[in-house]
């Protein structure tokens, strides 16, 4: 493995970076053989023998290089180069050192060399304790909250800022100088106090004496009251455990019983399935018996008819199992082959009719429907003509059918006039190649007759309704006269 590389000296101070040499164990077998010649002739000078070469010199071989070249051998005991350069060491940051993000960096990398040098130890993990359930906690005690928010938060004390104007006063005159006093010359004077005249002890120092004999009794009684209370506290405690020890000792007692109760039901149980096994047992040889008897029982006279038929054949039995049988056998294999000819036969012919009256009902069922939707549809379109919608299907004689004309609008108070006219413009509208073929407009007919009021139009029944083209007018006498003309001059 590789050596782990130095940690760092500081934040402040310079860094140290190096690595150690590697060990000659990591260099292949060759390097381990002469560390044990190196190991052992080291060990021989030390306990005190003389050493002296014991081979003859030898010439250098000439056939030895005095380099290796790169990729030569085992290279793994050599580190790579950019980990040997400290330019490379991601422990030693460049720039400023005392930035979260520096500290952060190093922090990692510190790590990294950490899990990189040894690797994390295997934690034994503890079994987990089972709590037991007799393990009963005291009872606590009553805490009183106390809010001390008011210590250990500091209070926002609004300052109360108000802007004022001033001006400042002219300089006042400087003071005048002091006066000089001369060298004191003369005796000193002095008064002498007496004891009593100034200080009183006794009247001092009373309520100093009330203050220490008022907390010396305080802290008495605080003190017997906490010497009484830790004593009703062991007596709780006491009394606690000794209830705790009857509960376990009554818990015993009915577990035991318990035990004991189970242990009569088991011998009891296993009494019973013994008895229960022992009756199956003779209820089996019972039947088994009597099954034995019912089979011994017939069992010579079976033997003895079986012997009867081989030993002595009836001759009647023998003509009867050999000849008549086979031909009765086959007479009636024949007649039954024959009616179920006749049966599949006649299961075609019914199957046939079947069918046919079936494909009967099923036209007759659509020649219903189709007259019940032709109903249906002239009621509708009758209906349609009393609102005055009119609908006409004319043959346009080009052989495509019938050509629908409609839904035309019409009103009683419209003359059949103004009803032809209004069905030529939908004409126009919609079929441009009929309109073209009928240039001089249309006549509405009702069963052949030309229709001569609108009235007639709203009594008529669906399909009675039919168009034909307008005969041309006839000819005006200035049109007669220039056709005879333009037939002069044509002759």
């Amino acid at each position: 493995p590789r050596p782990a590389l130095p940690t760092l000296n500081g934040l402040s101070g310079g860094y140290r970076c190096g690595h150690r040499r590697p060990r000659a164990s990591s260099a292949g077998p060759a390097a381990a053989a002469r560390l044990r010649r190196r190991r052992s002739l080291a060990g021989a000078m030390a306990a005190g023998a003389s050493y002296s070469f014991s081979s003859q010199p030898k010439p250098v071989s000439a056939t030895r290089k005095k380099f290796r070249d790169p990729g030569e051998g085992d290279m793994t005991m050599f580190r790579e180069l950019k980990e040997t350069s400290i330019m490379w060491d991601k422990r030693v940051v460049r720039g400023n050192t005392r930035s979260m993000y520096t500290r952060n960096a190093m922090k990692d990398a510190l790590e990294d060399a950490s899990m990189t040098a040894s690797p994390p130890a295997r934690t034994r993990r503890r079994k987990v304790k089972e709590p037991n359930i007799f393990a009963m906690p005291l009872p606590e005690e009553e805490r009183i909250p106390v809010d001390l928010s008011a210590h250990l938060i500091a209070k926002e004390q609004v300052i109360e800022v108000e802007c004022v104007e001033a001006q400042t006063d002219e300089f006042l005159p400087e003071p005048p100088p002091e006066q000089y006093r001369p060298q004191k010359t003369g005796v000193d004077v002095y008064t002498q106090v007496e004891d009593g005249e100034l200080f009183d002890f006794d009247m001092e120092v009373e309520p100093i004496l009330d203050v220490i004999v008022n907390k010396t009794l305080e802290q008495s009684v605080m003190e017997v009251e906490e010497e009484f209370e830790m004593e009703s506290m062991h007596n709780f405690k006491t009394e606690w455990y000794r209830r705790q020890q009857a509960m376990m000792k009554d818990w015993q007692e009915q577990v035991q019983a318990e035990r004991t109760r189970w242990e009569e039901k088991e011998v009891i149980v296993k009494q019973k399935r013994e008895e229960k096994r022992r009756e199956a047992q003779v209820k089996l040889k019972m039947q088994a018996m009597a099954l034995a008897k019912q089979q011994l029982a017939r069992a010579v006279p079976n033997a003895v008819n079986r012997l009867q038929e081989v030993a002595f054949p009836d001759a009647k039995a023998i003509a009867i199992n050999r000849i008549f049988l086979p031909q009765l056998f086959a007479q009636v294999q024949q007649q039954v082959q024959t009616v179920a000819s006749t049966r599949q036969i006649v299961d075609e012919m019914t199957a046939g009719t079947v069918r046919s009256s079936a494909a009967a009902r099923e036209r007759a069922i659509a020649e219903q429907r189709e007259r019940h939707r032709e109903m249906q549809r002239r009621r509708h379109e009758e209906k349609q003509i009393r609102q005055g919608k009119i609908r006409i299907l004319v043959d346009t004689g080009s052989g495509d059918g019938k050509v629908a004309v409609g839904p035309v609008q019409l009103s009683s108070a419209d003359d059949i006039a103004t009803v032809q006219s209004r069905v030529f413009e939908w004409l126009k509208e919609n079929e441009p190649q009929l309109a073209a073929a009928w240039q001089h407009g249309v006549l509405l007919c009702i069963g052949g007759e030309p229709v001569e009021a609108t009235m007639q139009l709203f009594e008529a029944r669906a399909g009675q309704i039919s168009m034909v083209a307008r005969p041309p007018p006839p000819p005006t006498p200035e049109e007669a006269e220039e056709g005879e003309d333009e037939e002069g001059e044509e002759g």
